[in-house]
């Protein structure tokens, strides 16, 4: 039975289901307390967003206001961050980003997935998402950058890497993407000099051997066929492994090089749902057969947070809009019929059928049992859609943009905004180039993971390596100090991530910061100190020498990352070794463990044995047997070292190279010259 104080129903997520289950509500409970938390202010009509894509509609006419929509509910934005589904209360960031309580009678959950790239190594540095409207604007605006790029590309392999679009998943969102931007390239090419559509490639990568898993088998052959004559490439049976700002890297070993990466995978349960600690299945919460969560009474999971079962097939239900939007209704009804003392029931729903466009007026759907394909179904997927926006002005504002291109061409224009400083993220596979020589000096980096070369090209496109960084280093800053191109250029020697900051970033962060600008100071006088400079000799002999020709045994045994405190330094003392390299069974290098390092480990105050892993140096720089002594003279320079393991390309230890040994060496074959460049090693 209802109470005498108005209850508070509390509901979290503005997306398809969240709004239906407020609008239920506010409708059917008079004096009720219907609270909607939402980050953004407004329900993103998501179907339409590769619209937005291909410049078929405006980004705002995807988008309804909340509060417009919904006049009964209190519509907020804060973010929900934490349940104590014990004391019924929900904790959010409120004004000021101070975290605030709000008591619940009722809590729906149908705050739906976030976009999670990183399930690719690379992706979330170098692809688009399209789970938003800003996702889809500002993939529009870089499309409409890569026509303009190509434009005045220098070279023609250069002008197709710009207009090659390569999209990943052959969902509907990765399906109706693709479709859309061929079709924006195809139909803008006429307005451009330099290229036309013979120069442009659209490719759809899919794990699986069809596109469009959800339907018949005879709608996804069409849809296949359609787009193939359309222009659209498919790579299927094919998974990206890490993606690069040059393209994606392919299961099958091949690269496919591209200028604008479009992914519509890697999707996971939003962070509220995943701190829930309730039962879950595929990342999405369990619920009974009435929504609710198994182990709350007044907890309700709706949308792609649920993992609810369809009474009227026994399958889970799909994370798919119409199936968000009958759940927030049967949700809504459940709550009032428990607030009013009756019983809840089952959700229960038969699907109406799918839609998806293909591109060039041409769409598959699948409706109530009806299979049909091409233009009548694309007729049918703009009218469905139509009807089901939720306000008369955006009914409006979209049938005008639709019909508008009946007759004029899809808008080009774009506004380009300049970034005056950023921090980001990058991923590069082994041989792409950070920077060329000759590039502007745009940014600063720091290597988090991996081995960069750093390379004297010639102005024919040779090259030879000079210098070899591991992580913890940084690199670029000679340039932006400077003001001048890059003299060098840089390149991946093995999969690396780089921490870029953007130019107006390190300098204001070096100006203020003095450690920052200390240690800037001693790398460049590092890096820049030559007193070989009057000797070319020395290099001459350095450049013609490989590193194994100095190369000596490794010292051994080669301790293990489990090996205990006690146990490496009983080798030390037994060996008399300064130095000792860490390596697993197979034999690839882990790390390397000096004395110093020795002396600085601590023991575990848990009382267990202080391991190896602990103190030693991980994945240190090495060099491989091919490198010339040039490159391990920069290498001893640049971190001060006295031992350089020499490794193969699968980073097994093949030795050592001692900066005496190199001093040597310099000294017997060049009696004049000094040693100076690696004394301070």
């Amino acid at each position: 039975m209802m109470t005498d104080t108005p209850p508070t129903i509390v509901i979290v997520g503005g997306g398809f289901g969240g709004v239906k289950c407020a609008e239920v509500l506010g409708r059917k409970l008079e004096g009720a307390r219907v609270v909607l938390f939402n980050r953004e202010n407004h329900l993103v009509f998501s179907p339409l967003l590769a619209e937005v894509v291909g410049s078929s509609i405006d980004a705002l006419d995807v988008i309804v206001p909340l509060r417009q929509l919904l006049p009964r509910v209190f519509c907020r934005t804060e973010e929900v961050r934490a349940i104590d589904c014990q004391r019924h209360e929900v904790e959010f960031l409120g004004e000021r980003g101070r975290p605030a309580r709000m008591r619940y009678d009722h809590l729906v959950l149908a705050c739906g997935s976030r976009t999670n790239l990183n399930v690719v190594p690379g992706m979330a540095d170098h692809a688009f998402p399209l789970k938003s409207v800003g996702d889809a604007a500002t993939l529009r605006s870089h499309i409409m950058e890569q026509f303009e790029a190509a434009e005045v590309a220098a070279t023609p392999e250069r002008r197709r890497w710009h207009l090659t679009f390569l999209v990943v998943g052959g969902g509907y969102s990765g399906v109706e993407a693709a479709g859309e931007i061929n079709d924006l390239a195809r139909g803008s090419a006429k307005y451009f000099r330099t290229w036309n559509p013979r120069d442009i490639n659209v490719t759809l990568i899919h794990s699986r051997d069809e596109i469009l898993p959800e339907i018949s088998s005879p709608l996804r052959k069409f849809a296949r066929r359609k787009m193939e004559r359309a222009g659209v490439t498919m790579r299927l049976e094919s998974r990206v492994m890490s993606a690069t700002a040059e393209g994606v890297l392919l299961s099958d070993g091949s690269f496919l090089s591209g200028g604008t990466i479009v992914c519509t995978i890697g999707n996971s349960s939003a962070l509220l749902a995943a701190r829930l600690e309730a039962p879950k299945q595929k990342d999405r919460l369990v619920t009974r057969p009435d929504l609710r969560l198994a182990t709350c009474e007044n907890v309700w999971a709706i949308g792609d947070t649920a993992w609810s079962i369809n009474a009227a097939t026994g399958q889970p239900c799909p994370t798919t809009g119409q199936f968000a939007e009958r759940q927030g209704r049967q949700c809504a009804e459940n709550i009032v019929r428990m607030l009013r003392g009756k019983p809840t029931r089952p959700f229960r729903f038969k699907q109406l059928g799918e839609l998806c466009s293909i591109g060039g007026h041409s769409a598959v759907a699948d409706l109530f049992g009806l299979q049909i394909s091409g233009f009548l179904a694309w007729f049918l997927w703009r009218g469905i859609y139509f009807w089901k926006l939720p306000t008369l002005g955006r009914k409006l504002q979209v049938g005008f943009d639709w019909a508008s291109l009946l007759v004029f061409p899809r808008d080009l224009a774009h506004i380009r905004t300049e970034e005056t400083g950023r921090v980001t993220h990058a991923h590069y596979e082994p041989g792409n180039f950070i920077f060329r020589r000759g590039d502007p000096p745009a940014n600063f980096y720091v290597l988090e993971k991996g081995e960069v070369e750093i390379v004297r090209e010639t102005d024919t496109g040779d090259g030879e390596i000079v210098s070899i960084l591991g992580p913890g280093s940084f690199f670029g800053e000679r340039a932006l100090i400077g003001d001048r191109p890059r003299v060098m250029s840089a390149r991946a020697r093995t999969p690396i991530e780089v921490l870029i900051m953007g130019k107006n970033v390190f300098s204001q962060i070096s100006a203020a910061l003095t450690p920052l600008r200390d240690a800037l100071a001693h790398t460049l006088n590092r890096r820049t100190m030559d007193v070989w400079k009057d000797r070319p000799q020395v290099y001459e002999l350095l450049r013609a020498t490989r590193a194994r020709a100095l190369m000596e045994p490794a010292p051994g045994p080669f301790l293990k990352p489990e090996h205990t405190l006690r146990q490496a330094g009983q080798e030390f003392i037994s060996s008399g070794n300064e130095f000792f390299f860490v390596s697993g069974e197979d034999g690839t290098l882990s790390g390397v463990v000096t004395i110093t390092d020795l002396m600085r480990a601590r023991p575990d105050t848990t009382g267990e044995e202080t391991r190896v892993a602990a103190f030693m140096t991980p994945k240190p720089v090495a060099v491989s047997p091919d490198d010339t002594c040039e490159v391990v003279a920069a290498v001893l320079r640049e971190y001060r070292l006295k031992n350089l393991p020499v490794v193969d390309a699968n980073r097994k230890i093949l030795g050592v190279i001692r900066v005496r040994r190199l001093m040597a060496f310099v000294l017997q074959r060049l009696p004049a010259a000094t040693a100076s460049p690696v004394s301070s090693a």
